[in-house]
């Protein structure tokens, strides 16, 4: 264990450098690249927690907490602000009505399956709201609604911990079966007659360590921190703002506010047009996975929790069927389909995978647009949904 006299001073700095390590070494090893920084950092971090190196105090615990949710807010703002929501709202086309039926779909299932799975799983308006700002915007929604309702840490870690190997599995599946299987019922992709070409997303398609770079480029260092302390005073707003109510109203409007004034924030050019904003808002997030990564209990593993596996599990496989059916009422083609899934389910970074597997580059550009659009309405659904939830069971 770690029995200095302060074994924070051994934790923070670990907290927030061991990412850095690990991109680094990404950098090097492309294998471990292709395994990706993000699950490497939440690996690291329960390796770290099976260690046992870290003590079980309540002070080591409230510094995990203070650290996750402090990195999640500061990402939420930095993660938007370089995105260009006009040119998304463009280039979404049809694809626009298919990612609709996507959240309709993801927020349905996990409804009504939230009524069956009930006397189950006690907290499943946490798990509810939790997974569908996973599965209509990505990880960081799924961690800033954790914030925002006041989640059990517990259950989130195992959340993270399952929603990493469905995920996977999720895509192994819409790369190789999906096209097939669903091309039997839904029409072909047509090509545009013209297509708009656009570089405003080519900053969030690179998922590889060397995205990290720039941000140990010197010159950048002081547009790095404009954007920092940006989003730093963002933060600060909505927590101030959030004053004014109180229990959990408070912390989902946090959450709201970051979203909200981050959105409003990208429509500034100067603003837009920071260096580093995005990828520091993922370093932030590295930080976050590695921590919660170390709060895991391993039970986890030992002692697989079948109900909640299976309730994430039925979200994944019951969304997208519905959709499906969905897609063929509103006679939405394959790829439009398969592409709008999966920015539902994944995050930005695995579109260029979908479209590169679909063998269609005109889904690339309405695919980062789509992905983008869930991104920043997740927090908004999950918060909604757990309430909502909350009501009914």
């Amino acid at each position: 264990m770690l029995n200095g006299l302060n074994p924070l001073f051994l934790l923070i700095p670990l907290y927030i450098l061991a990412p850095a390590v690990l991109i680094v070494l990404c950098q090097r090893l492309q294998l471990l690249d292709k395994i990706g920084v993000v699950v490497l950092s939440f690996g690291l971090g329960i390796a770290l927690a099976l260690t046992g190196l870290i003590p079980e105090e309540s002070a080591i615990k409230a510094v995990q907490e203070d650290i996750s949710s402090v990195s999640v807010a500061l990402a939420l703002s930095l993660l938007v602000f370089s995105m260009d929501i006009p040119t998304a709202l463009k280039t979404s086309g049809n694809t626009l009505k298919s990612l609709g039926l996507a959240l309709f779909s993801v927020i349905l299932v996990s409804m009504v399956a939230a009524i069956f799975f009930a006397p189950h799983l006690p907290e499943i308006w946490q798990i509810a709201g939790m997974s569908v700002g996973a599965y209509t915007g990505g990880g960081p929604n799924m961690a800033a609604i954790k914030t925002a309702i006041n989640g059990d840490t517990d259950i989130f870690t195992d959340m993270l911990t399952y929603d990493i190997l469905l995920s996977a599995i999720f895509v192994v599946f819409i790369i190789t079966l999906a096209k097939p299987i669903f091309s039997k019922f839904l029409l072909p992709f047509k090509e545009p007659e013209s297509v708009h070409e656009t570089n405003s997303f080519d900053h969030l398609a690179d998922e590889s360590a060397n995205s990290y770079r720039s941000l140990a480029n010197v010159k950048l260092i002081p547009k790095t921190l404009v954007a920092l302390v940006l989003s730093a005073l963002i933060v600060g707003i909505s927590v101030g703002l959030s004053g004014l109510l109180s229990g959990s109203m408070a912390q989902a409007f946090t959450i709201i506010a970051i979203t909200t004034l981050g959105v409003c924030a990208s429509f500034v050019p100067f603003i837009r047009a920071l260096p580093n904003s995005y990828p520091l808002g993922m370093y932030l997030i590295l930080i976050f996975c590695f921590t919660t990564g170390s709060m895991i209990d391993i039970t986890v593993f030992t002692e697989l929790k079948v109900t909640l596996f299976a309730y994430i599990g039925t979200i994944l496989i019951g969304s997208l069927i519905l959709q499906a059916i969905l897609c063929r009422m509103f006679k939405i083609d394959v790829d439009t389909f398969l592409i709008t899934a999966s920015a539902a389910v994944m995050s930005v970074p695995f579109i260029p995978v979908i479209a590169g597997a679909l063998k269609n580059r005109y889904v690339l550009v309405p695919g980062f647009a789509a992905a983008i659009i869930g991104y920043i309405l997740g927090n908004y659904l999950g918060i909604m949904v757990a309430w909502s939830v909350k009501a009914l069971v």
